[in-house]
């Protein structure tokens, strides 16, 4: 019998999704579709990034929001490593590409691709599960407005 405390916590469902969008990634790249497995890695990264901000009680629709509220918010003011904010830009980047492109993805894109996407998983899933970085602010507090720096005038540098 296992006390409450040992028990593996509850999979996350916006992780559960992002797990699942990586193995298809896998297996798009085991059949020889790289251009679909970039696309679904990054699918599967920005999965991660939402979880990540709905931890946070925020939400976007669009990638590139998500990227950045991702970056903001995250990366910047909740300690994520800042390489998972640059693997997601270029995630995206790669996917848009990989969409557009008349030319085939290398198969060697795709393997990096979800290497960098495995890696913004498995570093999300370590922010959540550390409360202090990852909690939701508490309620009816609001975010310190940023001030934009003083200009100065020719005559004020020195």
């Amino acid at each position: 019998m296992t006390n409450a405390h040992e028990r593996a916590p509850a999979p996350r469902p916006g992780t559960a999704r992002a797990r699942r969008e990586l193995a298809a990634a896998e297996l798009l790249v085991g059949s020889g579709f790289a251009g679909q497995a970039v696309v679904a890695a990054a699918r599967a990264a920005l999965e991660s990034a939402q979880v990540a901000l709905a931890a946070l009680d925020e939400t976007r629709d669009q990638p590139s929001d998500v990227v950045s509220a991702y970056v903001r918010r995250v990366v910047r003011e909740r300690a994520m490593d800042p390489v998972t904010g640059r693997l997601l830009r270029s995630l995206l980047n790669r996917a848009a590409l990989a969409e557009r492109s008349w030319a085939a993805v290398p198969l060697e894109e795709a393997r990096s691709a979800l290497v960098d996407a495995a890696l913004v998983l498995a570093e999300v899933d370590g922010w959540l599960d550390d409360p202090a970085r990852s909690a939701p602010p508490p309620t009816g507090a609001t975010r310190r407005a940023v001030r934009p720096l003083k200009r100065r005038r020719a005559s004020e540098t020195g």
